[in-house]
């Protein structure tokens, strides 16, 4: 085997293992059936895995999995260019953090023209929700966060309050579910709310003692650690089924020692959203972080704060915002943000009667960041910083800008997928395929025998290697991209034939079978580039320039395209010479 053939034969090997590797959580995916989802609600930790599995799987567009089309006008009336330009970023970024709050998977939110933005809902069951989420406006506020010695009593009341509840999944895999309590009467939660008074007084006394060793010690008989192993046990989290899903790490963030794990977010902020808290609460609320934090060895960590229930600053008197780089420490970058003068004389007198504590700046409902007031701020403007990168201050500004300036938006356009119907639409559009897939491989096997058997392994090489590069890319795959997935295999199919043909062709010459393919290949290989060029100019025009439909249909037929040329060229001639070597001038069976 000469040099070049071991090569091409080692790179058709590697490129198949890693096309195998990288489907195998498409399949383990296709192999979790319905039901074996369902029951994984109840238990986080399988949750996060099929989770993980699903996001690593080859992605399903909307026509495929069912969900909801929107495409949103913003209205730009009066604004020049760059006020619309920036408007139309602000709107889209507010899209984002709602959605992700609506906890829709895999969204997609693109900008279309100068003026519209196309969302993407894919398994979205709920759309009139939907359609009221995008439709509020965003709220953007400023959240002063309680001293550390109130944590311990709100963590407590929110832990009579769903005492004997379960909340969003069972509190341990294969664990009945406890029956939610019955309502209270007014004079139970009158009782209930003064014996709660009398025992946080006397755990205040107490806390006063301690408070100045170590101001998070009351925490630690109540908030397991991170690493025990009992801290999520069905007994623990009966009687603290709230602060049981928290964890305590004083001092990794100053602003809050309270932290959740991912798997147990959905379920604390379901407890955060119940009608009964804010009257339980009392002038305080629980927010989370919007982005985990990660504390190491695979720890993902969200911050959660304690702030006041009503908001000290609103995002209706920010005027701008606006990043730079951070002067005092090279590297950073800092955002600097300006209120109108209502705003400016608020936030004077929060800041100078707050010095030394933590102000949240809160976006719907989810907390951005929470700096400390080093001083009073009289003029109205402010500076956030924090060791923020240049993308990360860029997008604070864009936050913060987010609530300053707010633009119209209205429906367009709508449509609503069902999920049955992209079940028949997977069911009909694979059928298709398969069919047409298998009558053009009865077709060659029978009109090309044993080279017939090397084209149909390079059409199933083509179809695996274009499907991994879908899943390890990320791409989405549509209905008229498992079309262009057909087109793929007929254009496969017409390279092998070609150069099938030129074989026959040499053959008839009285050629050896060695030379003959060489010949057939030599002689086959410009005409097959050239055609596949010429349809991957086509295919790169639709794909830049398309939405939609036409993007779906052109990603796969640009994908398809390279793997085709690849396989025919590549890996059936390893195939081929590997079959017809030594044969001399015998038949060859074509």
């Amino acid at each position: 085997m000469n040099r070049s053939l071991q090569i091409r034969a080692g790179l058709t090997v590697v490129i198949l293992l890693l096309s195998i590797y990288g489907l195998l959580p498409t399949f383990k995916a296709l192999s979790i059936s319905p039901a074996e989802r369902e029951a994984a609600k109840a238990d986080p930790v399988r949750l996060a895995e099929i989770q993980k599995i699903d996001a690593q799987a080859i992605r399903r567009g909307l026509d495929l999995k069912g969900g909801m089309y929107l495409v949103l006008e913003v209205d730009q009336t009066g604004m020049n260019a760059g006020e619309a330009q920036d408007a139309l970023m602000r709107v889209k970024e507010i899209l984002y953090n709602r959605i992700d709050k609506f906890g829709v998977s895999e969204p997609e939110i693109t900008t279309f023209g100068s003026s519209r933005i196309v969302v993407k809902l894919p398994g979205l069951q709920d759309p009139e929700r939907a359609k009221n989420l995008l439709g509020t406006t965003a709220q953007l506020e400023f959240r002063m966060v309680r001293p550390s010695d109130d944590i311990q009593d709100a963590l407590e009341r929110m832990d009579q309050l769903f005492m004997g509840e379960v909340v969003g999944a069972a509190v341990a895999e294969g664990e009945d579910v406890v029956a939610e309590a019955p309502a209270e009467t007014p004079a139970d939660d009158a009782a209930d709310e003064a014996a709660a008074d009398e025992v946080a007084a006397d755990e205040t006394a107490t806390a006063e003692e301690d408070s100045a060793a170590d101001p998070f010690a009351e925490l630690d008989d109540l908030l397991a650690d991170a690493g025990d192993a009992d801290a999520l046990d069905s007994e623990f989290l009966k009687e603290h089924p709230f602060s049981g899903l928290l964890v305590m790490a004083p001092g990794t963030y100053a602003s809050t020692p309270l932290f959740v794990s991912e798997e147990n977010v959905d379920r604390v902020q379901a407890m955060l959203d119940d009608e009964r808290v804010p009257a339980r609460l009392r002038g305080v609320e629980f927010q989370l972080d919007m982005d985990p934090v990660n504390m190491g060895q695979g720890q993902m960590l969200r911050p959660l704060y304690l702030v006041d229930a009503e908001p000290t600053l609103t995002g209706d008197q920010l005027t701008d915002a606006v990043s730079m780089a951070d002067t005092e420490r090279p590297g950073s970058w800092m955002v600097n943000f300006t209120l109108n003068s209502r705003g400016a004389r608020t936030f004077a007198k929060v800041t100078g009667e707050n010095v030394g504590r933590f102000l949240a700046i809160s976006l719907d409902g989810r907390i951005s960041s929470a700096p400390v007031i080093e001083g009073r701020i009289p003029s109205g403007s402010g500076t956030i910083s924090g060791s923020f990168t240049n993308s990360e201050a860029s997008d604070l500004a864009l936050l913060l800008r987010a609530g300053a300036l707010p633009a119209d938006v209205y429906i367009a356009e709508e449509r609503t997928v069902g999920p049955s119907l992209g079940s028949d639409s997977i069911r009909m559009g694979v059928n298709a395929a398969l069919y047409g897939s298998l009558i053009v491989i009865v077709f060659i096997l029978l009109y090309y025998r044993m080279s017939g058997l090397i084209t149909v392994f390079a059409l199933i090489s083509n179809i695996l290697i274009l499907m991994a590069v879908l899943a390890q890319f990320d791409l989405v795959l549509t209905l008229p991209g498992i079309a262009g997935i057909i087109l793929t295999v007929g254009m496969a199919v017409d390279a092998n034939v070609l150069i099938n043909e030129r074989i026959r062709e040499e053959l008839r010459k009285a050629k050896t079978i060695r030379a003959s393919v060489q010949s057939g290949y030599a002689n086959a290989t410009r005409t097959i580039i050239d055609a596949n060029v010429t349809t991957l100019i086509a295919g790169g025009i639709l794909l830049w320039f398309g939405t939609g439909p036409i993007k779906g249909f052109a990603v796969t037929l640009s994908i398809g395209i390279l793997t085709s040329v690849f396989t025919a060229l590549v890996m059936t001639r390893v195939l081929m010479e590997w079959y017809t070597k030594g044969k001399g001038k015998q038949k060859m069976s074509i």
